[in-house]
């Protein structure tokens, strides 16, 4: 298995296990507060570290993505990259601000409408889903190939669906972005950790 392919695997499998965890943090919170109300602490915590520890593992994936692409496929995986990088940046960013100085201060980050909150919908939504779409697109071909670019394709449509809500002011329109990170990211993620340990090549 080579460097690349290595943690590629393992980048993947920590994604998938941490969105796992995620989903079932987030049913959690659901089932003690209900869809109307929103999630609070400690159950608000966990899934803001969880998504603190997602993003290097989705920016791992990418340049793992990226280094076994085929030649002429190389300029969609630096898109990837590019589209996850900054994604990681604004998301890290958004959850650093709310699990510090965010409720030292008693500022609520993470409530619509709300500047920071937008940020993070951004880069969610609107990067992730394009890094996703990207990364698809380095794969060609049957097989875990064919299922990777579908798994990548439909999380990545998904997300970027997902900034209509923010755009035109009713959130409930976001929940189809929430089915593209939340279900989508992990599924590709465990399609992503298959391909890898098969340790193809180019």
């Amino acid at each position: 298995m080579t460097p690349a392919h290595r943690i590629g695997y393992l980048a993947s499998t920590g994604l998938f296990v941490v969105g796992s965890a995620y989903i079932a943090v987030v049913a959690y919170g659901i089932s003690r507060a209900g869809f109307d109300d929103p999630i609070v602490d400690p159950t608000l915590a966990v899934m803001e570290s969880l998504t603190l520890l997602s993003a290097p593992f989705i920016v791992a994936v990418m340049a793992s993505i990226y280094e076994t692409a085929s030649r002429d496929r190389k300029v969609f995986g630096v898109m990837a990259l590019v589209f996850a990088g900054i994604m990681a940046g604004l998301t890290s960013a958004v959850h650093f601000v709310t699990l510090t100085a965010g409720r030292q201060t008693g500022f609520t980050v993470l409530e619509w409408p709300s500047t920071l909150y937008a940020v993070e919908l951004l880069a969610w939504n609107a990067f992730l889903g394009l890094s996703l779409l990207c990364a698809a697109l380095v794969f060609v071909g049957p097989g875990i190939r064919a299922v990777a670019r579908w798994s990548l394709g439909v999380a990545g449509a998904l997300s970027l669906l997902g900034t209509v809500g923010p755009i035109v002011g009713d959130m409930a329109l976001q929940r189809i972005g929430m089915l593209g990170y939340g279900v989508g990211l992990p599924v590709a993620a465990w399609v992503l950790s298959r391909f890898f340990r098969r340790n193809e090549d180019r």
